[in-house]
């Protein structure tokens, strides 16, 4: 499997913003009250971004050259694929709460608890990438040689 290319984090960026900011207009534009930002989308973004670190970790624990030490392929592989997709979930969530903070502060009227959570938000997805790419870096297979031996 390939890494993660930064430049596709970068691109979905815009496309969350997109999403957060016309979702937030739509909203309020048709009389309903603005997106707020839950706190529990903070915690549950640090709390999977832990999740994949740990088994990130178990990973890279398990392809360690010592005897004893053993994962299915198709385990590590899983938890490779759940690394690279929360990034790229992460960068979206990221682009949509920035679209939310900007739809938020170009109002006249800016609720006191709207600002803090969103963000909280922010920074949680933020987390939630650096936490999906140390994992999939914790995911790497250390090279081999022709005979199957370690490099």
């Amino acid at each position: 499997m390939k890494k993660t290319n930064p430049l596709v984090l970068v691109g979905l960026t815009p496309f969350g913003f997109a999403l957060g900011f016309g979702l937030d207009w739509v909203f309020v534009a048709t009389g309903r009250p603005s997106l707020p930002v839950p706190w529990s989308l903070t915690v549950s973004l640090v709390l999977v971004g832990a999740v994949v670190v740990a088994l990130g970790a178990r990973v890279n624990w398990a392809t360690q050259p010592k005897p004893g030490r053993r994962i299915n392929p198709v385990a590590a592989v899983q938890i490779l694929t759940l690394a690279q997709s929360a990034a790229l979930s992460g960068a979206v969530v990221f682009g949509a709460i920035g679209g939310i903070i900007a739809f938020t502060v170009t109002r006249p009227y800016i609720a006191a608890d709207a600002l803090p959570s969103s963000i909280a938000g922010l920074v949680a997805s933020i987390v939630l990438v650096v936490c999906a790419l140390v994992a999939e870096w914790l995911c790497r297979v250390p090279p081999t040689d022709a005979d199957g031996e370690l490099a």
